[in-house]
């Protein structure tokens, strides 16, 4: 792989951000971090307590990102050393089944999507009457998947384990980095962080670089906020945006 005509911004919150501008750097690209989300770890309350005793009664476990998995499993490692034998585990994408893998749990996903839909396309959940699910997620996020579990006759619990956030930059940050490094592409790994992007750079900058974003859903997003080179990557994970970013014209 050579990204020697490469000059990126890498917006995806830490430690994604490090791990993917050092993957450019190592193809002989450029790149620079400047996280666009913060991801704030939420204190272990009660209901959270009593939500991971009853880890055992719940058929499928739901995890919606990469900071839901490794917070989430963090979590439930306090309180089951060996977890139940009969859940079975699903996630949004394959960045984030990676990261339940670090925990040595096999984790299902869609390989058509990284959205809500694309997994509950999966033969699993083609009839939910009556099973009980889990899903680990951050504060805000995910109304679709349990709303449509729900009508299907699931019964959903949900655990909030972090809390996103904007990071504090100074207001001109984003177009200060574009111009003194050259940038020609920005790297946007999901909906909240290309919002938080929007921030920061003015409109009058917007079309001038090519963004790169995850799904259709969020290249629509990018559309409407004024973004005119943008390419759907299909997924977040480094094994999707690195071959995006070779393909880039020089």
């Amino acid at each position: 792989m050579n990204l020697s005509h490469i000059r990126a911004l890498v917006t995806r919150p830490e430690p994604q951000a490090q791990a993917l501008t050092e993957a450019i750097r190592e193809a002989g690209g450029l790149a620079w971090p400047l996280p666009m989300l913060g991801i704030n770890a939420l204190a272990e309350t009660q209901a959270m307590r009593d939500c991971l005793l009853m880890l055992d009664q719940f058929d499928h476990v739901i995890v919606t990102s990469r900071p839901a998995a490794r917070l989430g499993v963090e979590l439930i490692e306090r309180y089951w050393p060996q977890l139940p034998v009969h859940c079975q585990w699903f996630a949004i994408g394959s960045s984030t089944a990676a990261e339940l893998e670090q925990f040595d749990i096999r984790a299902q996903y869609s390989e058509t999507g990284v959205d809500s839909e694309a997994l509950l396309t999966l033969e699993a959940f083609s009839n939910v009457q009556d099973k009980k699910v889990l899903i680990l997620k951050g504060v805000g996020g995910r109304e679709v998947l349990e709303g449509q579990l729900s009508r299907s006759g699931a019964s959903v619990h949900t655990m909030d384990v972090y809390q996103r956030s904007c990071p504090t930059y100074e207001r001109n940050a984003v177009v200060k980095k574009l111009e003194s490094h050259s940038i020609n592409v920005i790297l946007c790994g999901s909906g909240e962080t290309l919002t938080n992007l929007g921030y920061y750079l003015p409109m009058s900058y917007r079309a001038d670089y090519r963004l790169l974003v995850p799904s259709e859903r969020v290249a629509r997003q990018a559309h409407s906020l004024g973004f005119q080179q943008v390419t759907n990557t299909c997924g977040a994970s480094n094994e999707m945006m690195l071959p995006a970013l070779e393909a880039i014209p020089t």
